[in-house]
């Protein structure tokens, strides 16, 4: 069984994403493409196991496992069991590449993760919706791409490193840990480490991976948000108070960093919220 359907959106529906095809192939059959194929092209075991060339390596791909080609690489793939069956997206839009680069998302670059995630189903999920006929749109299928590629964001682990869930999960207790003591003005990235028993290096290497944030900015986004909730809970305490409620040594410090990262003075938030 070979279910493939084409979905790529007319010329006047210009979606930032957009899936030019969707399938699953109960069967694999041998795949060489000198010349790529002109938009990105997710592959994913669902049963079996085979093997992809690209850029001169070969990858085996099993169970739980999928591989991301940038448009136009030369590929070839084929089942190295008796059967191999496999599921694939091709996608594209205005948007794809910068889309991709901002999740942090590798072409050309094999990915696995946990049956338990919403991965192993991914795929199925959106073909069972397109199977709709003409009620599923090229909205549809802009929005369930763009929730495939959070997905794989997510739970993914390119390169043996550790995926995103993972990651938060072993971050969890410090994270546990800055709720309670964001207030403290002395906490330093060194405390934040000890929490964890690494170095803070390492923690620094986590915190990028997981939330694209340093652990310093992590910390003064933690203090802002709690902060916002003080000027509107508590309105008539002083910024300067709000400032030492929420762990900024002082006043101008706290006003600078939330003028920065929120746009406004927070006597302006206050007022217009």
């Amino acid at each position: 069984m070979h279910k493939r359907l084409l979905l790529t959106p007319s010329a006047d529906q210009p979606y930032p994403l957009f899936i030019e095809s969707i399938g699953h192939h109960e069967d694999q059959e041998k795949i060489i493409r000198d010349e790529g194929y002109p938009y990105y092209h997710w592959l994913q075991t669902y049963s079996g196991e085979g093997e992809l060339w690209t850029g001169g390596k070969c990858y085996r791909l099993s169970s739980c496992c999928g591989f991301l080609l940038p448009p136009s690489a030369q590929h070839a793939y084929s089942g190295i069991t008796d059967v191999w069956c496999t599921q694939y997206i091709t996608f594209g839009g205005p948007l794809a590449e910068a889309i991709l680069h901002r999740l942090g998302l590798h072409d050309a670059s094999m990915y696995r993760w946990e049956s338990s995630t919403t991965l192993a189903t991914s795929i199925m999920r959106i073909l069972a919706k397109a199977e709709t006929g003409n009620e599923y749109t090229g909205y549809d299928a802009s929005a369930d791409l763009y929730a495939f590629l959070m997905a794989l964001k997510k739970h993914g682990q390119v390169n043996n490193r550790a995926s995103i869930s993972k990651q938060i999960m072993y971050l969890q207790p410090l994270l546990d840990f800055l709720e309670h003591h964001f207030a403290d003005p002395d906490l330093g990235l060194t405390r934040m480490a000890e929490v964890l028993g690494i170095t803070p290096r390492h923690m620094n290497t986590l915190f990028h991976h997981a939330f694209d944030l340093s652990p310093y900015t992590y910390l003064i986004l933690l203090r802002l948000r709690k902060s916002k909730e003080l000027l509107l809970s508590s309105p008539q305490i002083t910024v300067k108070h709000v400032a030492e409620q929420s762990g900024f040594r002082d006043a101008s410090h706290y006003v600078s960093s939330f003028r920065r990262h929120v746009g406004l003075t927070p006597e302006k938030f206050r007022q217009l919220n």
